[in-house]
């Protein structure tokens, strides 16, 4: 990503050039998300963008490189703010392993389909965009499976569950995950937000009730 550009100007509006830097920079985001969540990544321009955020293309390209960097900057923003809430819910203390990944799997997919953009973005057209933004999504399925395996070390060492390894099931576990709900984006939408939990949860729960020690 380029580096924003520094407009040495006085305040305008009582805003600093640094504060309209990111609050153009945000309209950018929300944009993205507008466009790469509805029209799809593959069709959407760095004009379709700048219109959507009412900002010329000269404000695009002092944040991003192109729209890769775009969709990059969008994805990454929806993650994070996905997996802190996993981790809050999961993290829970004193119940039982499979109630906290219940809340965790409500509290991912209550997120995501708060706004079916953004389930479209961080499941589907994030895929196959190039080398480096897989990775990037391998890197985030690892980091949510860490979590999950984390959570049954916990387990383990109460002694509640059985001393065996975990982590790639859990990484299994999450590729289930996304594939529920790509199912939901790209076609089965008459499934609540309960539903498509219960059925993540119908993966995960039988799974961590066999290894109750």
């Amino acid at each position: 990503m380029s580096e924003p550009r520094v407009e040495l100007v006085r305040p305008w509006r009582g805003m600093s050039p640094h504060e309209r830097q990111e609050a153009r920079r945000r309209r950018l985001l929300d944009a993205g998300l507008e466009v790469f969540g509805t029209d799809g990544f593959r069709a959407a321009t760095v004009g379709r963008i700048c219109r959507e955020a009412g900002l010329t293309n000269r404000y695009f390209y002092e944040h991003f490189a192109d729209r890769e960097a775009c969709l990059r900057a969008v994805y990454d923003a929806l993650v994070t703010e996905a997996q802190r809430r996993l981790a809050e819910a999961i993290r829970a203390p004193e119940t039982e392993l499979e109630e906290r990944v219940s809340a965790a799997v409500d509290a991912y997919v209550g997120f995501s389909l708060e706004d079916p953009r953004r389930p479209r973005v961080i499941a589907v057209e994030s895929v196959g965009v190039s080398p480096s933004m897989e990775e990037r999504r391998r890197a985030v399925r690892h980091e949510i499976a860490a979590l999950f395996a984390a959570e049954y070390e916990r387990d383990v060492r109460a002694g509640s569950a059985v001393d065996r390894p975990f982590g790639k099931q859990a990484l299994a576990l999450v590729g289930a995950a996304n594939e529920l709900v790509v199912d939901w984006v790209l076609g089965d939408r008459s499934r609540t937000p309960q539903e498509l939990s219960a059925d993540i949860a119908g993966v995960f729960v039988p799974v961590l009730r066999s290894r109750r020690s």
